[in-house]
């Protein structure tokens, strides 16, 4: 039974019918009350800020694939823009239509080595995108929780409890990772006691096979950490990077609300990109594909507190067709494009050792 219902999750078909059937299912419950009011705020949307928005939903993608240019860059100098957004676009596909955005990585594997990067590069530069992103992330939401603690705290006390819960888990996933980088008493301890554990709860079936597994993972981990320490100028590029991108997404509900003519200030910027990283927080406990359903409903029900509901649900229905559905779109025709592409052979690109110095990377690897 259990095989049939991994199958089952696993089909592409499938995830897209479920995101659209629990997608649909919000909808027609917000739509029950307040569907008159909500189609009269959506007829007055403004066009061309519309347009404006997708295309800077675009320019957070193309953000992305400049990370990405920057990170391939090291080994492979000759990695261009466009092939960084063509990965963007697939990195966002796949995490949108795959249960706990499972595939965003796998796909960006392959579309690497159609583009002539090897596999074990491919995983190096998408541990050092992981832990620049997360990092990054777990930073901003820390200081506007910090920011605006006592007001959402006291406005949000249903939710925020949930929230806190998803930061943990963000920042709980950084400080193990550094842990394993900068302890090998720790170290030591996962790779005997922790997989035992796990293989007496039953979470590890193959006990050599996850040691195998664990220890291919912390190698290119490794060399990721030698990354950071030795390329700050880099990283603090990646960093910025992805600090716009996170500013752009979390300030679309507030572009929203100003192409639907909806009344919003500029004093209430801050407030609303701080309930769109905690709705993000939230949807880390979801395991739908792109977290469809519990995104629109959690969407609606922090919203309302600065909004009307008719109001939050006609920028919740904006939001998720400019930030979700035209990822969908866009990404689907960008990975058909980089599908069709033809690979470049791993032996005819210009594969470049890493610029920092070999015994900065054994001494690291030897402190494992």
């Amino acid at each position: 039974m259990w095989n049939k219902l991994k199958r089952l999750f696993s089909s592409t078909a499938f995830n897209i019918i479920l995101i659209f059937s629990l997608a649909g299912l919000v909808m027609w419950l917000t739509l029950r009350k307040d569907g008159d009011q909500v189609f009269a705020i959506l007829k007055n949307v403004s066009v061309p800020m519309t347009l404006g928005i997708v295309a800077l939903m675009v320019f957070e993608r193309v953000l992305l694939g400049w990370t990405l240019k920057l990170e391939c860059n090291q080994t492979y100098p000759h990695y261009t823009l466009k092939q960084g957004f063509i990965n963007a676009y697939t990195a966002g596909l796949f995490c949108n239509i795959t249960p706990g955005a499972s595939g965003g990585q796998v796909a960006q594997g392959y579309i690497f080595r159609k583009q002539g990067i090897s596999v074990s590069s491919s995983v190096g530069i998408l541990w050092l995108d992981f832990i620049v992103y997360q990092t990054t992330m777990t930073l901003f939401v820390l200081a506007l929780l910090l920011l605006r603690f006592n007001y959402f705290y006291s406005n949000f006390s249903k939710f925020f409890l949930l929230v806190i819960a998803g930061f943990a888990v963000s920042a709980g996933i950084i400080f193990f990772l550094y842990l394993l980088a900068n302890s090998p008493r720790f170290y030591t301890w996962l790779t005997t006691k922790g997989i035992r554990i796990a293989h007496k709860l039953h979470i590890v079936k193959d006990i050599n096979k996850a040691l195998a597994d664990l220890d291919k993972a912390l190698y290119e981990f490794s060399k990721e950490i030698v990354v950071l320490k030795n390329h700050k100028d880099m990283i603090l590029k990646l960093a910025f990077g992805d600090l716009l991108r996170l500013l752009i997404y979390y300030s679309i509900p507030f572009l929203c609300a100003k192409a639907l003519n909806i009344e919003v200030h500029a004093n209430q910027l801050l407030d609303i990109i701080a309930l769109s990283s905690y709705v993000s927080m939230i949807n880390a406990f979801l395991p739908m594909p792109g977290s469809s359903g519990g995104t629109e409903a959690t969407f609606i029900l922090m919203f309302s507190t600065i909004f009307s509901r008719a109001d939050a649900a006609s920028i919740m229905i904006m939001w998720r067709l400019v930030t979700f559905y035209q990822t969908l779109l866009i990404g689907s025709f960008v990975f058909m494009y980089g599908k069709m592409q033809k690979d470049i052979p791993l032996s005819t690109t210009a594969e470049l050792p890493r610029s920092y110095a070999q015994e900065a990377l054994q001494e690291e690897l030897e402190s494992l």
